[in-house]
């Protein structure tokens, strides 16, 4: 399998943006250069593990979040990626959302059954 690099970049641009940052304060935090940040948000560069990292560290998310697809094990949200869903919105937009993720959580347990791992 490879890494689809387009992919990647584009989850690090959104995230990125979700977390107000320019690309110029992304590579301060990372000691890079901004024209590099741009490189890798467009998926013409490919980066390092520890480039990753640091990348992951500065944007505050796991780095299972920015790889997204490109992990087969099951990926594992946490609190803080859920907590991420609800800011900003008002109390109404809160339990509506709250609401339908519990109703959609019993609806899969209720429909289990039907699902079949592919051998």
């Amino acid at each position: 399998m490879t890494l689809n690099y387009i992919y990647l970049g584009k989850r690090i641009k959104d995230i990125r943006q979700k977390r107000h940052l320019s690309q110029v304060k992304l590579s301060e935090l990372i000691d890079k250069t901004p024209s590099y940040i741009s490189y890798i948000e467009g998926g013409i560069k490919s980066m390092s593990l520890e480039t990753l990292v640091q990348i992951a560290n500065a944007l505050q998310v796991s780095a299972d979040m920015i790889l997204g697809d490109s992990i087969l094990a099951p990926l594992q949200v946490d609190h803080a990626e859920f907590l991420d869903v609800l800011e900003g919105c008002t109390p109404y937009e809160k339990r509506v959302i709250v609401d339908t993720a519990r109703a959609v959580k019993k609806s899969m347990i209720e429909y289990k059954f039907l699902y079949r791992r592919k051998p």
